[in-house]
């Protein structure tokens, strides 16, 4: 279990460690994002509660329209009223969801659109959270959509990212204001993903009950490659579950063998990397606590120096005068007096 608000480095890689393997003798892409999901929406919770974190998880990712299947199509056409799109045509789809009501546990129920066509870049502009998700990600929308496909394949690599929105509630990014934010009290809401090896984009969307920092949202950025990591072993391959192939992949998994360890490797190595940066950022940032630490340390000493030399001249002028002279408080108690009072 991980608590939101006490979320720590070692939560992160405890995750992560399990995150990872969900995709490991699964039959589609599918299958693997729903075991994503339902592992994130049961597993954050409140740690004194043990209430769910999460109202709701969503993992998305961009596809050609003409390798959708028959439901996802009619939810492209829906929204295209009746024409068909062009087959190399990015779609916005669901592929998996988990959450608080029985129909957000499917696909097929858990949105009204499951398939988002992204005709042209001033549309999608004009879709808020997915423009920002794009824009949050690092990526503009015409490499998405798949208008520049060889720089997508080339940032390929280095897009793994967050899309943060701490305060939910009136934010123009979440459109779902009076269906989903206000009624069930969602105060942040939380994505990371990334880029496929296939160039498709990818995101999970966490719509949370607690209000989240952007620094424990930044360390949702190694989550994301876990998840990469999963998915990478059905990327190109079995994506949906009423595929023909689904239920021969994992019996003729052998095939792969080659190919999904060298994902592997590629996906071990930018996780090296991610831990060797993360531990270089904690490190400066320790760094500037110490040197913080050490100025002030510095300063009080410097003070408590001072401090001395500054009330002699105070005591001798008292003491020079040979009336009394006494300090009183309120309470008629008498805190200091001089040399005069006391000869007095």
């Amino acid at each position: 279990m991980y608590d939101m608000t006490r979320f720590t480095p070692q939560d992160m890689a405890k995750c992560s460690l399990v995150l990872r393997q969900l995709g490991r003798n699964t039959a589609s892409m599918e299958a693997t994002c729903q075991k994503i999901v339902k592992y994130i929406y049961q597993h954050f919770c409140n740690s004194q509660t043990g209430e769910n974190t999460c109202v709701l998880v969503r993992l998305f990712k961009t596809h050609p329209y003409g390798e959708l299947e028959d439901s996802l199509q009619q939810s492209a056409r829906r929204l295209m009223n009746g024409n068909s799109p062009a087959a190399d045509m990015k779609c916005w789809t669901l592929l998996a969801a988990a959450g608080a009501e029985p129909q957000w546990n499917s696909r097929q129920t858990a949105a009204e659109n499951t398939a988002i066509p992204l005709v042209r870049a001033e549309l999608v502009a004009e879709m808020p959270a997915i423009s920002e998700i794009i824009r949050q990600f690092g990526l503009d929308i015409p490499t998405v959509i798949g208008i520049e496909r060889e720089r997508l394949l080339q940032l390929e690599p280095a897009v793994l990212n967050i899309f943060h929105v701490s305060e939910a509630k009136g934010s123009p990014l979440i459109p779902e204001q009076d269906s989903l934010i206000i009624p069930y009290q969602v105060k942040s809401v939380l994505g990371f993903g990334g880029l496929l090896p296939s160039g498709s984009l990818f995101a999970v969307v966490m719509f949370l009950k607690v209000k989240i920092p952007q620094g424990t949202a930044e360390m949702f950025k190694y989550l994301a490659l876990s998840v990469k990591t999963a998915l990478s072993l059905s990327d190109e391959e079995v994506v949906f579950n009423s595929s023909m192939n689904a239920a021969n992949f994992v019996k003729n998994n052998n095939i792969y063998e080659t190919e999904l360890l060298e994902y592997q490797v590629a996906n071990l190595i930018q996780l090296l990397d991610f831990s060797e940066q993360e531990m270089l950022r904690q490190a400066d940032r320790f760094q500037r606590i110490i040197d913080k630490l050490q100025r002030e340390l510095a300063d009080r000493k410097n003070k408590e120096q001072v401090l001395p030399a500054s009330q002699e001249p105070f005591t001798g002028i008292l003491n020079i005068a040979k009336d009394g002279i006494v300090r009183v408080e309120k309470n008629q108690g008498s805190q200091r007096f001089n040399q005069g009072e006391e000869q007095i």
